[in-house]
């Protein structure tokens, strides 16, 4: 009859050695540039559209204008007759006076309390 079945025999050391092991072999690297590459074209292209701003808006504002005024003033005094001006100053005298008066200012209060008389009946609030 036959017989239960059972898990096969480990394979003998000596053989997997000499066959260069059974473990697979790790897949060949794929072709994509490294995380600190990314990074780098990353900057790169933000560096070059900043860039390509800047000059875009110096181009779209125009060339530079540069405005030149001449002015040139003429002035002219002629005297028609010489004047002669007299200034006489006279003297004067101030006297002041300071009268100080002195205020009194006097004031009474007088005050009356009165006490109001207590109802006979009861009081306000109960009932």
């Amino acid at each position: 009859m036959s017989s239960p079945e059972r898990p096969p025999p480990p394979p003998d050391p000596r053989r997997v050695l000499a066959e260069g092991g059974l473990t697979p072999k790790p897949p060949p690297p794929e072709d994509r540039p490294s995380r600190r590459a990314t990074i780098a074209l990353i900057l790169v292209s933000a560096l070059a559209v900043g860039l390509g701003a800047a000059v875009a808006v110096i181009v779209a504002s125009g060339p530079e204008k540069e405005v030149v005024t001449r002015s040139t003033t003429v002035t002219s005094v002629k005297t028609v007759e010489p004047t002669t001006t007299v200034v006489t100053t006279v003297p004067t005298t101030t006297t002041t006076v300071n009268k100080t008066v002195k205020t009194v200012t006097e004031t009474t209060t007088a005050t009356v309390t009165a006490k109001e008389p207590k109802p006979n009946g009861p009081p306000t609030g109960h009932r």
